[in-house]
């Protein structure tokens, strides 16, 4: 048997099978069981099925469902099951009255669990049912063992006298009955029909010679139900006797061990991962060929030795993992292994205890896989989220770190500049000389902005011809002088490759840290809006910020004034935009999206007025009203057959911080009937660096039943280290990549790594924005199955998304 690390100490994962008709929860059930380390054997949807893989498998533990519809009942499955094998059940169902605890209490289950269930808590139960199946089988055994002690003669006795044609069994004869008999009588041509052809004819040889006898024999049960028993028989004729007289015993669980050891010789000889089998002193006793590829060290070579002698050489926090961790716990880390050649690569280690039958930790089991490529994947992607691909300098996701990093503010004292930067007349050369010309008139002014940056300056391309250039000094005579610097440089006359040359001036717009913003948002909104005062004033100048410019102000305030009206108002709705398979036959669901028309200031986009309430508060009254009337509407879309498939809905990261999110949620799907496992909660990449303890949080909605997509991916930061622990379920291309797939390399190689990143995450892909066929054909090509955009459908209001949905 194979028994979980952590409850009995073994190398390998308990078994596990699951009853359950309905094949969602039997999926998702089986997803968290196996990322807790256990392994489902299979699934069961019925009455008979489960019975019968229960007999195929012999599963350390059955998950049951009590309710399996047309399938049958749980609790008279579990009978059978009680009936016929010691495997253990423990029910997992959404009922929980009087009348059912009875009848699943009369079968003595090894646990109950109502649903819907957290992931702590059925682990928690698994675990201790199966400490509880430890700790009887291993008082069975010690029972047993001394039994047979002292009846050791009569364990199982078979006699057979001459002339007559019956065989006598007195004593344990497992086939027959659990427990001793005495002087049972059965016809020799029946007992044969039990045996095996070969068993057969050794038996009639010893009948019609005499001789000795020994062997190792299936018995055939007559019940097709019923576990195959393997016998041990070692018997004689007796002259003296005048009989056959001979001993048996049940080897059915040696002779099932010797396969799980071979098989597991098999999974140790041909696993991908590497794997040193260490004493109790952490000395190495044996590693499998694996290992070998991998590093190349030879066994003869390391056995003997401690890993962190010759695997961990290079550096001391690798050594820890082994130090650290105790003997008897499970333990893994990121590690730098050292090959033979004295080359080192990434690794994923994990350390795990082996326990002897008295639970004494007897060996450890080290074993890692080498993430080489997940790191070079990891990086590239990182390079590509933070730079630009035609400049190589920092993009909008660097600007945000180095803003983030500037030192908090003090008093009287600015620390830094931040200029603006936008090339006057670029898209007239753009446009009329092409994107080439274009492209290398941006890779030449970034040339000339590197030339007077002093060093720890920083320099930024957001986009188009825009520019950000961060200056670690704030005297106004280094400001005013790089700034005319700027505007002389950019002046100068760029060559063509025709032979020609064109010339363009820049707008410089300059913000004092902290004195004219002292975040990142209002430090880059001042050197915004002095930029456009430059431009505004002629362009070919700088300008600097002064509160004057700062009318976007008193905007922010009439939008922040009129939310908290708006939800009383009646003035915010929903527009549905469907989500549909990429070929554009099939919707698969929609995304609720949130518009506002103010009774005073008109239509207000989400651009103006969702960024005012994450910073004011109120996108937390706003998420609860998405929340509910989305909800709401789908649920009661989906009864009326007028919909089918998942709802997205956006949830921020300020809504993700609040602690009672999850149980808002559950509360919202209870009230509206929605069923969790078709809503999609969408989460950005910002919120990931925003959010703490954002595993624990996106855990607790994820144990609902409610899918969790990664919006907006490739904007932001995320490390696979990262990725691979939450629970997401989804990754949304964001659409400035989709935008200029078609023409564009670098975002085109965005693209493919994100796609192959989602592929080894086993993580589904959708992307949004797509407004073009090309982009269509594109994403096809690479994989992409799920997307959005106004090619298919724009956001829609519900009578229009109705309207829609009644076309197509």
């Amino acid at each position: 048997m194979t028994l979980p690390a952590g409850v009995y100490g073994a190398s390998a994962a308990a078994s596990l099978l699951i009853v359950e008709d309905e094949r969602i929860v039997a999926l998702d059930l089986t997803l968290t069981l196996e990322s807790l380390g256990f392994r489902v054997v299979g699934t069961a949807s019925n009455q008979n099925e489960a019975v019968r893989l229960t007999m195929s498998y012999r599963p350390d533990l059955v998950l049951m469902d009590i309710n399996l519809g047309s399938g049958g009942d749980g609790i008279h499955a579990a009978e059978e099951i009680a009936r016929f094998a010691d495997v253990p059940v423990v029910f997992l169902t959404a009922y929980a009255d009087s009348e059912t605890l009875r009848r699943a209490g009369q079968v003595a289950p090894y646990g109950y669990l109502v649903k819907p269930v957290r992931q702590r808590e059925l682990n928690a139960t698994v675990q201790m049912a199966l400490a509880r199946i430890h700790a009887t089988r291993g008082r069975l055994q010690a029972e047993r063992r001394l039994r047979l002690a002292l009846d050791a003669a009569k364990m199982g006795v078979v006699t057979l006298n001459e002339g007559t044609d019956l065989i006598e069994i007195d004593g344990h004869f497992p086939p027959i009955a659990d427990r001793s008999v005495r002087t049972l009588h059965m016809e020799v041509r029946e007992f044969l029909l039990y045996l095996t052809e070969d068993a057969q004819a050794k038996v009639r040889h010893l009948l019609d010679q005499g001789g000795d006898l020994h062997m190792v024999t299936r018995w055939r049960a007559p019940d097709a139900g019923m576990p195959t028993r393997w016998l041990e028989v070692h018997a004689s004729y007796f002259a003296t006797e005048l009989a056959i007289v001979g001993i048996c015993r049940d080897v059915t669980r040696q002779v099932e061990q010797e396969e799980s050891a071979r098989q597991a010789i098999v999974v140790f000889e041909s696993a991908a991962d590497a794997i040193l089998i260490l004493g109790p002193q952490g000395h190495v006793t044996t590693a499998n060929p694996a290992f070998i590829r991998l590093t190349g060290w030879p066994i003869a070579e390391i056995r003997g030795q401690h890993p962190n002698d010759f695997l961990h050489a290079r550096r001391n926090s690798d050594r820890q993992l082994l130090e650290d961790t105790p003997l008897d716990f499970l333990g893994h880390a990121e590690i730098l292994c050292q090959r033979h050649d004295g080359s080192t690569f990434p690794a994923w280690e994990h350390v795990a205890p082996v326990r002897d039958d008295a639970g004494v930790v007897c060996n450890r089991v080290l074993t890692f896989t080498d993430i080489s490529a997940l790191r070079s994947a990891e990086t590239q992607v990182q390079h590509l989220a933070y730079h630009d691909p035609l400049t190589g300098l920092g993009n909008r996701n660097q600007l945000r770190n180095i803003l983030t990093a500037l030192p908090p503010p003090t008093t009287g004292q600015d620390d830094a500049a931040l200029l603006f930067l936008d090339l006057d007349g670029f898209k007239v050369i753009n446009d009329s000389l092409g994107h080439d010309a274009g492209d290398a008139l941006l890779v030449n002014m970034t040339d000339r902005f590197r030339s007077v940056l002093r060093q720890g300056d920083e320099a930024i391309r957001l986009g188009g011809d825009e520019f950000l250039l961060l200056v670690r000094s704030a005297r106004d005579a280094d400001i005013d002088a790089l700034a005319q610097r700027l505007l002389r440089v950019v002046w100068e006359p760029f060559a063509l490759a025709t032979g020609s040359s064109v010339q363009v001036s820049a707008s410089i717009g300059i913000a004092l840290y902290p004195r004219d913003g002292a975040t990142p948002d209002a430090l880059l909104r001042a050197a915004d809006i002095a930029m456009y005062a430059a431009k505004g004033a002629g362009r070919n100048r700088y300008a600097r910020y002064s509160p004057k410019m700062a009318e976007a102000a008193n905007e922010r305030l009439a939008v922040e004034q009129g939310l908290l009206q708006a939800i009383a108002n009646g003035e915010l709705s929903l527009h549905f935009q469907p989500l549909v398979t990429l070929d554009g036959q099939t919707m698969v669901g929609a995304e609720a999206l949130l518009r506002w028309q103010s009774a005073t200031l008109g239509v207000i986009s989400p651009d103006r007025f969702i960024p005012v309430a994450e910073e004011s508060g109120l996108i937390q009254a706003l998420g609860r009203w998405v929340l509910h009337k989305a909800l709401t509407t789908w649920a009661q879309w989906q009864r009326d057959g007028l919909v089918q498939g998942r709802l997205a809905i956006n949830v921020s990261a300020l809504q993700l911080q609040d602690d009672q999110f999850a149980e808002d949620l559950a509360r919202e799907l209870k009230a509206t009937g929605m069923d969790p496992r078709e809503l999609e909660i969408e989460v950005t990449e910002t919120a990931l660096q925003r959010v703490t303890h954002i595993e624990h949080r996106l855990s607790r909605i994820a144990e609902l039943g409610v899918k969790i997509a990664l919006d907006d991916f490739g904007t932001g930061y995320s490390s696979l280290s990262i990725l691979k622990i939450l629970p997401l379920h989804r990754l949304k291309v964001d659409r400035a990549f989709v935008r200029d797939v078609v023409g564009n390399a670098s975002d085109q190689a965005i693209v493919r790594a994100i796609a192959a990143m989602a592929d080894a995450l086993g993580l589904e892909l959708i992307a949004e924005g797509v407004e073009s066929q090309g982009q269509q054909e594109y994403l096809l090509r690479i994989g992409v199955k799920e997307a959005q955009g106004w090619l298919f459908a724009k956001a829609m209001s519900a009578p229009d998304f109705m309207g829609w949905l009644a076309s197509h």
